[in-house]
């Protein structure tokens, strides 16, 4: 693709995202991960907030099924996209659903220089994890196939990233062990083990790392980074309220207007 498409697809994805819309936009002409990565970028600068971490997508292999994708994606996450616990929101079109997710914040960068990158060194880069619900949606129609580079070039999906409050004792739990139900409106509607995200929660943000420094990058201080869905992507509608319980790490909750 030329540069005037790709600022072109991401000025439109950034539009779209803005009013809540979905309008055609043949991402389909993306032809390669370098392409999907800079129609995404193009789109973050036309769509404005300030980068506060990375969400990653695709870490089940049920999510994966849903999706399209081989292997797991990501795309930052925007400050502007962040909300608390007990949130109301109103669903835009294009939404393909909720999950539920563990969140990590950055006391450091990771990996430093001649670092490896292991569940060692990035439990003790970790500054605090949180419960969270994630939304996903799209800014095309359905009839857009779903794959790598199209889910990646539309913000990696992400619509609304919302937190509970930060577990500073989470390297005394069994993250792998966690288990986590999904209930909308009071009922039971999806169930899942922090086990379920790649083996290990922690092997999402190992992987994520990997993936930054394959394209010069690196996690910074301060970032957040959310794993996954591991309660896989959940219908949502207007007039429910989705509640997450983590067990240990504690409760989320969001209502959909």
């Amino acid at each position: 693709m030329s540069p005037e498409h790709i600022e072109e697809f991401g000025t439109a994805l950034a539009h779209y995202r803005k009013l809540g819309i979905v309008a055609e936009l043949r991402l389909d002409r993306i032809g390669s991960s370098e392409e999907a990565d800079a129609v995404q970028a193009a789109a973050v600068e036309a769509y404005g907030g300030a980068p506060c971490g990375y969400s990653i997508q695709g870490t089940t292999a049920r999510s994966r099924r849903l999706i399209c994708c081989d292997e797991p994606i990501f795309g930052p996450l925007l400050d502007s996209d962040v909300a608390l616990s007990g949130t109301s929101f109103r669903l835009p079109h294009g939404m393909l659903g909720a999950g539920c997710a563990l969140s990590f914040v950055l006391a450091r960068p990771y990996p430093l220089e001649n670092e490896d990158i292991s569940r060692d060194t990035v439990s003790r880069a970790l500054a605090s994890c949180r419960p969270a619900i994630e939304l996903l949606g799209r800014r095309v129609p359905g009839s857009m196939p779903l794959n790598a580079y199209t889910t990646t070039a539309d913000f990696a999906l992400s619509v609304l990233h919302v937190q509970g409050g930060g577990v500073n004792h989470w390297g005394d739990l069994n993250l792998a062990g966690v288990h986590v139900s999904a209930r909308l409106n009071g009922q039971v509607v999806g169930e899942g083990d922090g086990g379920d995200v790649l083996g290990h929660p922690l092997d999402a943000v190992l992987w994520l790392a990997r993936a930054l420094l394959m394209r010069g990058r690196e996690l910074d201080a301060g970032d957040t980074v959310t794993t996954g869905t591991c309660t896989g992507i959940l219908q949502v509608l207007p007039g429910q309220t989705l509640e997450a319980d983590f067990g240990p790490l504690g409760q989320v909750s969001v209502a959909f207007v």
